[in-house]
C-alpha cells in the first residue's frame, strides 16, 4: 500500500514544482516585457482611455492593458489580421452548411459579399476585436476600424463576459476572449497561443501590483 502512495506523492510534488518554476519563469519574461517591451507601450498607448472606459463599463483596468498586451504588445498602430479559418465559418453560415455561428445567423449574411465577408473575418485594433462582433454590438464595421475601436471592444467585452471579469474569473475571462469559451474544466487551454492565459494572468498581475500598487 505504501509504494502506490510515495508514488501518487512523487507526482503530486512534482507538479507543484513544475508550476511553480514556470510561474517564476513567466514572470521573468513579464519583467523583461516591462524593461523594454511592450508594457511602456501599452501604458502610453492607452492606460488613459482603458482608465476611463473601465469606470463606464465597471471593468477592471489591468485586465483590460493585460489583454491589449497579449492582443498587440501595446502598439499604437495595430496591423488588420485576417482569419481564415473565421472567413471559412462564416462562408458556410452563409451558404447554409451550418445553422449558426456564435451569435450570427444565416439571415444575418444575406446579400454580403465577399469582400466584405474577409472584412467580418478581420481582426481590428488594440484588442484585436473581429469584423463580425458588429452584429452584437449594432454598430456598422467601419466603427470598430476608426478612432472608436477602443470603446467598441470594450463595450463588447463587457456584452460578452463582463460578468467573468466582474466575478473575478479573470481565467475564464481570458480564454473567452480569445476562443469564445470559458477555461475547459478538463483537458488543455484551446487558445492559439497554448501560453496565453497565463502571459494574461501574468501581465494583469504586473498592471495591478506595479502600476495601479493594488494587493501589494
Amino acid at each position: 500500500m505504501k509504494k502506490p502512495f510515495i508514488i501518487l506523492l512523487y507526482v503530486v510534488v512534482f507538479g507543484l514544482i513544475s508550476e511553480f518554476i514556470f510561474r517564476e519563469l513567466n514572470a521573468i519574461k513579464i519583467e523583461k516585457a516591462a524593461k523594454k517591451g511592450g508594457i511602456p507601450q501599452a501604458i502610453k498607448n492607452y492606460k488613459k482611455i482603458v482608465d476611463s472606459l473601465s469606470e463606464v463599463f465597471e471593468l477592471p483596468p489591468d485586465y483590460l492593458l493585460a489583454v491589449i498586451m497579449l492582443e498587440s504588445s501595446g502598439k499604437k498602430k495595430v496591423a488588420v489580421r485576417y482569419e481564415a479559418s473565421i472567413y471559412k465559418k462564416l462562408k458556410l453560415l452563409q451558404n447554409g452548411k451550418i445553422d449558426k455561428f456564435e451569435n450570427l445567423r444565416k439571415s444575418d449574411l444575406k446579400g454580403v459579399k465577399d469582400k466584405t465577408l474577409k472584412a467580418l473575418a478581420s481582426s481590428y485594433g488594440p484588442f484585436q476585436i473581429m469584423g463580425y462582433k458588429k452584429y452584437i454590438l449594432k454598430i456598422p464595421l467601419d466603427s470598430l476600424k476608426g478612432k472608436n475601436n477602443v470603446y467598441y471592444a470594450v463595450k463588447w467585452i463587457d456584452l460578452s463576459y463582463g460578468e467573468m471579469l466582474r466575478n473575478e474569473e479573470f481565467k475564464d475571462a481570458f480564454h473567452f476572449h480569445n476562443t469564445g469559451k470559458r477555461y475547459p474544466v478538463i483537458g488543455e487551454p484551446q487558445t492559439h497561443d497554448p501560453e496565453y492565459v497565463e502571459n494574461g494572468l501574468s501581465y494583469q498581475k504586473y498592471f495591478k501590483t506595479i502600476i495601479y500598487k493594488k494587493d501589494r
